[in-house]
C-alpha cells in the first residue's frame, strides 16, 4: 500500500510526524500535565513583549504523554505545524491583509497543505489553528507571528523536559491482568457453545444465530483493550533509561499476546463452524451433539489452568479427539460427507495444541505415516 503524502518529509522525522502515542495517561501524568501548564505559562509571561500568551500552556497539555516517544512525538508535530501555519499565515498576511475573502482563501490554503504534509489529526489540526491564530491576531498583536512559534517551542520543551525528568513508570501487572482477561474471555465463550448446545432444543431459523456469536463478536473489543495495553507499555519503555531492565517482562508480555491471539482465532472460528452446523433443518451434523460439549469444556477447563500458570495435561482430551475422529468416520464412511465434521474437530485439536504449547503432541506422528 502507498504511503500517504507525508512521505514527502523523511525519516525518521516522518515517523515522528506520524505518530500517534499510544500509552494511556494515569495520575501521574494528569499531574505532571498540571505542572506543565502552569510552568509553560510563567515563561511565557517572562517574555514582556509577547502579549498573547495563550498557546505555551495549551501546548505543554498537549505535549506531556504518557511516554517519553509519545511526547516527542507530538512536540515534534506541534512544532512543526506551528513552523508550517506561523509561515504560511505571516506570509499571507504581508501580500494580502486580512478580510472575509483573504480569511476564506487562507483557511483553505492551511487545509490544503495540512493535508499534504501530514496524515495525523494533531498536526493537521494545528496547522490550521496555528494559521487562523496568526491571521486574526496579527492586527491587534504585534508581532504575534513569531510570538506565536516562540510559544509553542516553550510548551513543547517544558512539557518535554518534565516527560523525561518524571518517566511514566511501565504498569506490567497491569498488562498481565488486561492480557488474562483476554484468555478468560476466549474459555467462557467455549464453556457458552457448550451451554447452549445442552439448553437448545429447537432448531434455528434460517436467518437466527445462536447466542454465542455475540460474546465471540466480543472477543474483539477484548482483544483491542489488551492490544493497545502492550502498545502502550511497550511505548513507556522507549526512551526510559529507568525501564531498560523491564524489556524481558515486555517480550514475555508480547509472547502472550501473540498465543491469545492464536487462541481467540481458534476459539472463534470454533464458534462460527458450530453455529453453521448445529440446530439447523436437514441432516444433523456426525459429531454427535454431546460428544462437542464435552470437548469444549475440556478445552475451557485446560485454557484456564493454562493462564493460571499450570501445565495442563491434554492427554486425555486428545484421546477424546482421536475417538470422535474414529466415531465420525464410522457415522459417514466417506470423507466428503463427514468433512464439516472433521474440520470442526481439527479445529478443536489446533486449539489443543495451542493451549498445550511445545509439548502438546499432534494427533497423528507424522513418521508413521506413508510417503510417495
Amino acid at each position: 500500500m502507498p504511503r500517504r503524502p507525508h512521505a514527502v518529509v523523511t525519516e525518521p522525522l516522518g515517523e515522528l510526524l506520524a505518530r500517534v502515542p499510544k500509552s494511556r495517561p494515569s495520575w501521574l501524568t494528569v499531574v505532571k500535565t498540571t505542572v506543565a501548564a502552569t510552568l509553560a505559562w510563567v515563561l511565557a509571561r517572562q517574555l514582556g513583549e509577547n502579549v498573547a500568551v495563550l498557546f505555551a500552556p495549551i501546548v505543554a497539555v498537549l505535549t506531556l504523554q504518557a511516554s517519553v516517544y509519545g511526547s516527542i512525538a507530538t512536540g515534534v508535530q506541534l512544532l512543526f505545524a506551528n513552523l508550517v501555519g506561523t509561515v504560511l499565515a505571516s506570509a499571507w498576511t504581508l501580500v494580502l491583509g486580512l478580510s472575509w475573502w483573504s480569511l476564506g482563501l487562507g483557511t483553505f490554503a492551511a487545509l490544503v497543505v495540512a493535508r499534504q504534509v501530514t496524515n495525523t489529526p494533531l498536526a493537521r489540526n494545528q496547522v490550521t489553528i496555528a494559521t487562523l491564530a496568526v491571521l486574526l491576531l496579527a492586527p491587534v498583536a504585534r508581532g504575534y507571528g513569531q510570538w506565536r512559534f516562540i510559544d509553542v517551542a516553550i510548551g513543547s520543551a517544558v512539557g518535554l523536559a518534565i516527560a523525561v525528568v518524571v518517566p511514566e513508570p511501565p504498569r506490567i501487572k497491569h498488562i498481565h491482568a488486561t492480557l488474562d482477561t483476554w484468555g478468560r474471555a476466549c474459555a467462557e465463550v467455549l464453556r457458552a457453545i457448550a451451554d447452549e448446545l445442552g439448553a437448545r432444543t429447537q432448531p434455528l431459523e434460517a436467518d437466527q444465530r445462536h447466542g454465542w456469536i455475540a460474546e465471540s463478536r466480543r472477543l474483539n473489543d477484548v482483544t483491542a483493550e489488551a492490544s493497545a495495553a502492550v502498545a502502550g507499555v511497550e511505548e513507556i519503555t522507549l526512551l526510559n533509561l529507568f525501564a531498560k531492565g523491564l524489556r524481558r517482562d515486555i517480550v514475555h508480555a508480547q509472547r502472550r499476546q501473540l498465543w491469545l491471539m492464536r487462541v481467540t482465532l481458534q476459539v472463534r472460528a470454533i464458534s462460527l463452524a458450530t453455529d453453521r452446523l448445529y440446530d439447523r433443518a436437514g441432516q444433523p451434523p456426525a459429531l454427535e451433539r454431546e460428544t462437542l460439549r464435552a470437548l469444549l469444556t475440556t478445552l475451557a477447563r485446560l485454557l484456564e489452568e493454562r493462564l493460571d500458570g499450570g501445565e495442563p495435561d491434554d492427554q486425555s482430551l486428545r484421546a477424546a479427539l482421536i475417538a470422535a475422529v474414529d466415531r465420525v468416520h464410522r457415522v459417514f464412511p466417506t470423507a466428503l460427507a463427514a468433512l464439516d465434521s472433521v474440520s470442526l474437530l481439527g479445529r478443536l485439536d489446533q486449539l489443543r495444541q495451542d493451549i498445550g504449547g511445545e509439548e502438546a503432541e499432534a494427533l497423528i506422528d507424522p513418521d508413521t505415516l506413508p510417503r510417495a
